[in-house]
């Protein structure tokens, strides 16, 4: 169907390659029709002004945009902001880990969408993308997320009905990663031309006072609470102790198995959840150290799993890690070489996720009468699987004095962010180093073996565990040197 305009004048000076006109008879804005070498038919776009003095303006203006982005060989066709995100995408999904992917996409859906998706992103200005922060304070307010704070009566039966993990002031941490995924986006599409110069979206100007900006420290475990979860993790895959009434079936008790091996083999390795995820058998290797007469357990953590695409090994900080696996193995449906290691029964081609299983195991760990067991910290924070991550790191600069680049290496992150997040460890831990006295370095293991004994007896009063364990427990510590 032809186009009909309305009021056609051609606008003098540009060779009849550019008109104003109206789009209906009535309209009260005027609209342009350029038309620029090298580009396959008209371009139509609105000019925003009702007076035809200014709609003449503003069409001279946006022509001699187009020629310039026509030589700069730029996209000048307009396209909607949505519409290149999801080109980007498909290239993306080629570089990042599943869950990275699902991720970005489930963010840009929830909350970046609703102020980028619209706009013509060859018209896109830096002002423009700052907006953003204002939009997202709002969101939860009176933006497009107030519903979800709303009580959904048809999720009654379910685990939940309210989205109680929703924070109406989200993080500093969050709006980092929100920015992080616009970035990337944006340096594509500069590379691409679809952008004719750099734009940055900075978590700094989103208004947080610098107390807010501040990296926390991640929520981990202490020693003793992590001493009380490996003892009711025994008892949990065990069926003992607070757990013996439970009835689970062989596919169940299974589960509670590689459960087992999972929590211990994460806070072992330090691994991120998604590389654990695409970790397979063929990828695991077992090495004895002659001179240390041990067992190292060493994990090649592909390129493809990891969150920095950059291929690493990871070493199990304990010997055990070696039974751990090798008695799962012996278990499970899926333990030729290609397999995952920590693979869904019900589909092999999936890893099992552990999210629900663990702060549902957590909770079930009393502590200190706290209401909620282990599943929170003593300041009502709570703990997820990255948890574990957070362990590994605590412990091994703590109690290793391992350096803090060797650390990062073996963690596939970065120094600085090591420092970030566990800077207040390495400065505690090196104060304690430089005023100990040296029978306090000597008598350090002796008092650990005596404290750690003493809770096993105490486990086994309260019938958390059974003599066997306490038993086994025992001769394992004896042998560590």
């Amino acid at each position: 169907m032809a186009t009909k305009y309305y009021e056609l004048t051609e606008v003098e000076g540009f060779e009849g390659r550019l008109f104003v006109y109206k789009r209906t008879a009535d309209a009260n804005v005027w609209a342009y029709r350029a038309n620029i070498d090298g580009v396959r038919g008209y371009i139509r776009r609105s000019t925003k002004q009702a007076d035809k003095t200014l709609a003449v303006a503003e069409a001279k203006k946006s022509y001699i945009e187009l020629v310039g982005r026509k030589q700069q060989n730029l996209v000048i066709k307009q396209q909607k902001f949505d519409e290149v995100f999801k080109i980007w995408l498909k290239e993306a999904k080629e570089r990042k880990t599943q869950q990275r992917y699902d991720y970005t996409v489930s963010t840009y859906n929830r909350y970046l969408k609703g102020h980028f998706g619209n706009i013509d992103i060859t018209a896109l200005r830096q002002k423009t993308i700052d907006g953003y922060w204002n939009y997202r304070a709002r969101y939860y307010v009176d933006g497009e997320g107030k519903d979800r704070l709303i009580v959904n009566e048809n999720r009654i039966s379910a685990k939940t009905i309210t989205s109680n993990n929703i924070r109406v002031k989200p993080k500093y941490g969050t709006l980092r990663a929100e920015a992080s995924i616009i970035n990337e986006f944006l340096e594509w599409a500069l590379r691409n031309e679809y952008v004719g110069r750099e734009f940055r979206l900075r978590a700094k100007d989103a208004g947080y006072r610098a107390e807010e900006r501040r990296v926390g420290r991640r929520e981990t475990f202490n020693e003793n609470e992590w001493n009380a979860l490996t003892t009711y993790l025994r008892s949990y895959r065990d069926i003992i102790g607070i757990f013996k009434n439970d009835t689970p079936n062989k596919g169940h008790i299974r589960h509670r198995h590689m459960f087992y091996c999972y929590v211990l083999f994460m806070a072992s390795t330090g691994l991120r959840v998604g590389e654990a995820a695409g970790i397979r058998w063929q990828d695991i290797k077992f090495d004895y150290d002659k001179d240390e007469q041990k067992w190292n357990t060493q994990i090649e953590v592909r390129a493809d799993i990891t969150k920095v695409r950059e291929k690493r090994t990871a070493v199990a900080h304990s010997e055990r890690c070696k039974e751990w696996l090798e008695k799962w193995r012996e278990m499970s449906l899926h333990n030729k070489d290609e397999d995952l290691v920590f693979a869904s029964e019900k589909d092999a081609s999936k890893a099992n996720n552990f999210n629900v299983s663990f702060k549902t195991f957590l909770k079930r760990c009393a502590y200190k009468d706290r209401e909620d067991g282990l599943l929170k910290t003593q300041d009502g924070k709570a703990r997820t699987l990255y948890s574990l991550r957070h362990l590994y790191a605590t412990f091994r600069i703590t109690k290793a004095n391992v350096e803090i680049y060797a650390l990062a290496k073996s963690m596939g992150t970065s120094v600085k962010q090591i420092e970030m997040h566990y800077g207040h460890l390495t400065n505690e831990y090196l104060i304690r180093e430089l005023t100990k006295n040296k029978s306090e370095g000597r008598n350090k293991h002796r008092e650990y073996d005596i404290r750690k004994a003493a809770e096993m007896i105490q486990h086994l009063r309260e019938g958390k565990i059974t003599a066997e364990e306490v038993t086994e427990e025992l001769i394992r510590i004896s042998k560590v040197t």
